[in-house]
Parts: structure tokens; C-alpha cells; sequence
């Protein structure tokens, strides 16, 4: 018969990890830094298992993701703003829009507010910065509605690039368990 002791790091343990990444990285709808906290924990994970499955590169690829996932997600709404004709000011209060969306947002829907709330602080950051520069509702409209696609783009690319360093976690955790057992 097995030890509690093997079967708690064989069994447990992974699967409460590739719990709690999942939900980290569900976690990056609600605007929390859902992949920044999975590279915390495959860093833990690492320390527990002996960094059998958690390599370097393993965490070094989640930090390359975490880095240009965020860019992506806050540069995407600066350049629609800018690529619908808006100024370099109009990119930059789509920016604060969009963490000013996401804040407000939040309180409602049990969190999922702050999905909206990001793209239309972003259209709102925009649109207003652009109206009253260009006083043109018409330019000011499309830097908005380019704000806030592009924010909305960003956030979907940021999601699919995290999903796939869950699904490399996974690959890891999962591989490892199978050489071992």
C-alpha cells in the first residue's frame, strides 16, 4: 500500500495545481493578472515536484506569454484608437478609460463587469478626448469605437495566449505523471 506522503504529491498535489491554474487563468476576464499568478504557481509547483515538470523554460515561456500578453491587450486599445484616426491622446485615454472601465465595471455582475467596463472605458476614454480636441462627433465616434475594438481584440489575444500556457502546463504536469507512473 502506497503512503499518504506519495500519494499526496503523485496525486493531490497536481491536481490542486492544475486546479488553481485553470482558475487563474479564468481569472483574466475579471482584469486580475490571471498569468502572472499561473507562473507564481507553476514556480511553487516547481519547488514541491523537484522542477521534474516545472523546467526553466517552462516558466521562462509563461513570463515571455505574461509580458506580451499584456502588451497586446493594453497596446491594442491605444492603436485603435489611433488606427480609427485618433490622436496620440486620444490612445493614451483609452488606455486610462480602459483601467477606469475595468474598476467601475467590476462592481457589478458577481466581477464580469469589468469586461465591458474595459472596452467602454476604453470607447469612452477615446471618444471624449477626441471631441474635444476635434469637436467632430463623427471622428470622435469612430477613435471610440476604434478604442474599444481594439481593446476587445486585445483581450481575447491576451486570453488565447494564456490558455495556451495553461494547456503547456498541463502538457508538463500531465507528461511527468505518465513517465513516473
Amino acid at each position: 500500500m502506497e503512503s499518504f506522503a506519495h500519494i499526496f504529491l503523485a496525486v493531490i498535489v497536481p491536481a490542486l495545481f492544475l486546479v488553481l491554474a485553470t482558475v487563474a487563468w479564468a481569472l483574466i476576464v475579471f482584469q486580475v493578472p490571471g498569468t502572472w499568478i499561473m507562473i507564481l504557481l507553476a514556480l511553487l509547483y516547481g519547488l514541491i515536484e523537484g522542477f521534474k515538470a516545472m523546467r526553466a523554460w517552462v516558466l521562462l515561456v509563461g513570463v515571455a506569454i505574461a509580458l506580451t500578453g499584456e502588451a497586446v491587450e493594453w497596446g491594442m486599445g491605444y492603436l485603435g484608437a489611433k488606427g480609427f484616426g485618433g490622436s496620440r491622446a486620444a490612445g493614451w485615454a483609452a488606455l486610462g478609460g480602459s483601467v477606469a472601465g475595468a474598476v467601475l465595471g467590476a462592481a457589478f455582475g458577481w466581477g464580469l463587469g469589468a469586461i465591458p467596463g474595459t472596452i467602454l472605458g476604453a470607447f469612452a476614454g477615446a471618444l471624449i478626448v477626441e471631441a474635444v480636441r476635434q469637436r467632430h462627433a463623427g471622428k470622435a465616434l469612430k477613435a471610440g469605437i476604434g478604442a474599444g475594438v481594439g481593446r476587445a481584440v486585445g483581450l481575447a489575444t491576451k486570453l488565447g495566449m494564456s490558455g495556451a500556457f495553461l494547456a503547456l502546463l498541463y502538457v508538463r504536469v500531465l507528461w511527468t505523471a505518465f513517465k513516473a507512473g
